[in-house]
This record gives C-alpha cells, structure tokens and sequence, in this order.
C-alpha cells in the first residue's frame, strides 16, 4: 500500500488539510503470482550477493475519502492526475480514477476518489527474513535494487 500512502501524503501537502478529514483503504484486491526473477544484489560489506525476487504483483483499487474538502475541486482532480502521471509511470490497463462528491453547504464537499494501482510484492533473501521461499529465509523489500547489465552473455559463451 505504498503508493495509496503516498497519494493520501501528497494530497495533505497540497490541500493543507489535517489528517483527520482523511481516509484511505484498499479495496477489491487481486493477488497474481509471478515468481519473476530481479537479479542479484551484493550485501553490504562485501558479503555474498542476495537473490532478489518478484513474488507477485497485488491490484487493488485505493479508496481516498477527503471529508469538509473547501477548495476547488477541479484543482484537486488536476492534483491527482499529475501525481499519477509524475509517480505512477506504468498505469497501462489500469483504470481511470473514479470520484464521487456529495456537497455539504456552500463552502465544502465529500470526496471519494478511487484509484486503481499494481505494486510489486518484492522479497529478497535476508537470513533474518520472517519469510520461507526455497528453503531459505526472505524480507519483503519495498524498492528492488535493480543494477543496470554491464555486459551481455551470447550463446556462444562470449560476452560482448
């Protein structure tokens, strides 16, 4: 749930309201196995490289309910959508962001906008991990260290 988290701190800090008119959960879930492997990452202090996997890929759709919303509510839909196009870079197949608005009184609304989102489920072997995958302990990690490839293997054995 990173990128709700996110999404709802982003929206703090441009509306400058207070935590407590916000309120965000996850909602119609879908867990997808990959097993995709990232790569392999060396430990800190030049101890042995630790396997990076992609367990899974988990697509939910964020629910973002703004309570008292005083402003301009264009603006804040214009606020979502560059966060998304700033943040959110692999939206293919996702859908568009839905909102519904309930008006309170002249100067404020009830917002509800929800966002469909895919974050990665990301584990790499950590011999602290509280996670069992191959026979070996694992850790949840939030951001993949991916190292760019500084030479390519050939089939005939030759790096180029």
């Amino acid at each position: 749930m990173r990128k709700i988290s996110a999404l709802v701190a982003h929206l703090r800090g441009a509306t400058g309201l207070p935590l407590e008119n916000f309120h965000a959960y996850a909602d119609k879930g879908d867990v997808t196995p990959s097993g995709r492997h990232l790569g392999s990452v060396l430990s800190e202090n030049d101890g042995p490289a630790r396997e990076q996997v992609e367990i899974g890929v988990w697509k939910y759709d964020a629910v973002i309910q703004i309570e008292r919303y005083p402003g301009d509510g264009p603006a804040l839909l214009a606020i979502v959508l560059a966060w998304l196009a700033d943040v959110d870079l692999d939206r293919d197949g996702l859908a568009d962001p839905e909102v519904d608005a309930e008006i309170n009184d002249l100067l404020t609304a009830d917002l509800e906008i929800a966002v469909e989102f895919e974050e990665r489920i990301v584990i790499i072997e950590d011999p602290a991990g509280g996670i069992s995958f191959r026979g070996r302990p694992w850790s949840v990690l939030p951001t993949p260290d991916i190292a760019e490839a500084r030479s390519v293997a050939l089939g005939n054995g030759h790096a180029d």
